[in-house]
């Protein structure tokens, strides 16, 4: 028995956009993780350590927010030990849904996608993160703004079509 499949046809432009917004934003990512400090003692327990300090821009901030909420009690460092065992986990999950959509659209320009019932979760996830990347970016003069605008609702267009069909709401 085959899973549910999901088809989407985008026109090349909309191809074009998603495959560039989804590289751009794996190689923030990428180098989120490749800037990560060295630790002498997770080196040699083979543990994997990253950041210590949320990222400075606020785009990737958005992505990648601290493990402690505004009002909880604090104790000294568990957000900088939080961080810093799980950022590069979380990137690398991140990373993953962004390669299943950069698959899917192939190196070629591919505009008619299709995607099993697992591989549509993860375009939810990249979707998201894709859309909250953007909408979090300083962008420079009125027209920018209101570009990254357009592409922030069109995200969520797709993301919400895609939701829908996935909760039988609407035929695909």
């Amino acid at each position: 028995m085959r899973g549910a499949k999901y088809m989407a046809t985008f026109e090349p432009m909309e191809r074009e956009v998603l495959g560039d917004l989804a590289a751009n934003l794996a190689e923030t990512l990428i180098r989120r993780c490749q800037t990560a400090p060295k630790d002498e003692l997770a080196e040699l327990t083979g543990m994997v350590s990253g950041h210590k300090e949320a990222p400075e821009d606020p785009a990737l901030a958005r992505l990648l927010p601290d493990f402690e909420m505004e009002g909880d009690e604090e104790f000294e460092g568990d957000n900088s030990l939080l961080r810093s065992l799980h950022e590069n986990d979380i990137c690398r999950a991140k990373l993953a849904n962004l390669q299943v959509v950069t698959e899917a659209l192939g190196p070629n320009g591919n505009v008619a996608v299709s995607a099993s019932e697992e591989e549509a979760h993860a375009w939810i996830a990249a979707l998201n993160d894709i859309r909250l990347h953007l909408a979090s970016a300083e962008m420079r003069g009125e027209e920018s703004e209101q570009n990254r605008d357009e592409i922030v609702q069109w995200l969520a267009y797709n993301q919400d079509t895609l939701l829908s069909a996935m909760m039988g709401d609407i035929d695909v």
